[in-house]
């Protein structure tokens, strides 16, 4: 059960890093404050790992210190666990209140229990400057690896003493029943947002095939963001640039083409990754896409040529350092190299040259290198089919 219940918090860490954190559409249905913003989201969802690991301690001890230890932090976990999933329904708006909790008996049963023992272990009621005492609840040598036993003295008993034992199994079983019931909930709203997003995405697929680009990228900025973070100059601002000077050189018509081909590209990996989501996959199993198993054959090609021993060019490094940016004695020296190889292709020599003098100028420096990037790529694909 433990690893079940890592699994549902991972797979809402993936849902919340992957969706809910990168798209406005998304955290726009959920309460999405500035606190939420922070780390706090993830910090909690941490903590509840880690205290699992005290809820499933299974050392055997004979103790009484030990013990003592044991009972304070699996009663301490699952309060903190039942405040952390309080705290998740309120932030996804799932509707369900403390009120709406407490009549879970699986949530109230084990809060009274760590209430009596470790909030208030000594509770007392003043009455017209009379105080009396209502109950009391100490740890008693009856404790042990796999059960919390105390001894309680209550008004409603006249005082007589009593021992209480609880076998850490029920109250255990109890707090996974009500973990799964509203880690499940949480879920289900979750998958709701997606599919509400995957719908907005299809409606964005629908306008690209004949909306303006202007308004592409409207709805783009609004709906679909997380794709301006794949390139330098997938701004709005940078992009209608491109647009607007697209008929002047190949390279500003180069951005535009690579923007709307990386748009459909996102589109549909996003959509796949979605109803991955949806379809309840164990996103958490190492062996899901593994191919330990899968049973393979080597196949000769009785029609493959000879080598011709001709050394292809290479260029991954040199774009890969060009990319940085990191200043003119570095561009200097890796563009020196990139030309060598290229001293026939006087496009590339050319886009080379521009980049040298717009160093500071972001929207040409990299207009440039995305260019010489698809038409290297292109010569790359064609060499290889060759």
């Amino acid at each position: 059960m433990k690893t079940l219940l890592h699994k549902k918090l991972d797979r809402i860490s993936d849902i919340w890093n992957n969706y809910i954190w990168e798209y406005k559409f998304c955290n726009s249905r959920i309460k999405f404050t500035l606190d939420v913003r922070s780390n706090y989201f993830g910090d909690i969802l941490r903590y509840f790992s880690d205290t699992l690991e005290l809820i499933y301690n299974e050392n055997k001890s004979e103790s009484f210190s030990i013990n003592l230890e044991s009972a304070i932090g699996f009663l301490q976990s699952i309060y903190v666990q039942q405040d952390f999933t309080e705290e998740l329904l309120h932030i996804f708006k799932c509707n369900i209140n403390k009120g709406y909790l407490k009549l879970d008996i699986n949530y109230s049963l084990n809060r009274d229990i760590r209430n009596e023992l470790i909030g208030h272990p000594i509770r007392k009621k003043t009455t017209n400057n009379n105080t009396q005492l209502l109950s009391s609840a100490i740890f008693s040598n009856s404790i042990n690896s796999s059960s919390i036993a105390y001894i309680r003295y209550h008004k409603d008993t006249n005082y007589e003493f009593e021992e209480v034992i609880h076998h850490k199994y029920d109250i255990r079983n109890r707090h996974e029943i009500f973990l799964n019931i509203y880690l499940d909930k949480i879920i289900d709203k979750l998958k709701n947002i997606l599919n509400q997003f995957k719908s907005k995405i299809e409606e964005i697929e629908s306008v690209i095939k004949n909306a303006s680009f202007s308004s592409i990228l409207n709805i783009v900025n609004n709906s679909f963001e997380n794709i301006i973070k794949t390139n330098y100059l997938y701004d709005k601002d940078s992009l209608l640039c491109a647009y607007e000077l697209e008929n002047t050189s190949p390279r500003y018509k180069n951005l535009v083409d690579i923007f709307i081909n990386d748009l459909k590209l996102f589109i549909q990996e996003t959509k796949q990754s979605i109803n991955e989501q949806l379809s309840d996959k164990d996103h958490t199993n190492i062996n899901y896409h593994s191919t330990d198993n899968v049973p393979y054959k080597i196949v000769f090609d009785k029609k493959r040529k000879k080598s011709n021993n001709i050394k292809p060019i290479t260029f991954d490094y040199e774009l890969e350092k060009l990319i940085e940016n990191k200043g003119f004695h570095e561009f200097k020296l890796i563009s020196s190299i990139l030309k060598e190889k290229f001293l026939d292709n006087e496009i590339v020599l050319n886009e080379i040259d521009n980049m040298e003098r717009n160093l500071s100028n972001k929207f040409e420096y990299y207009c440039s290198y995305y260019y010489i990037d698809t038409l290297l790529s292109s010569s790359k694909r064609t060499n290889n089919q060759n």
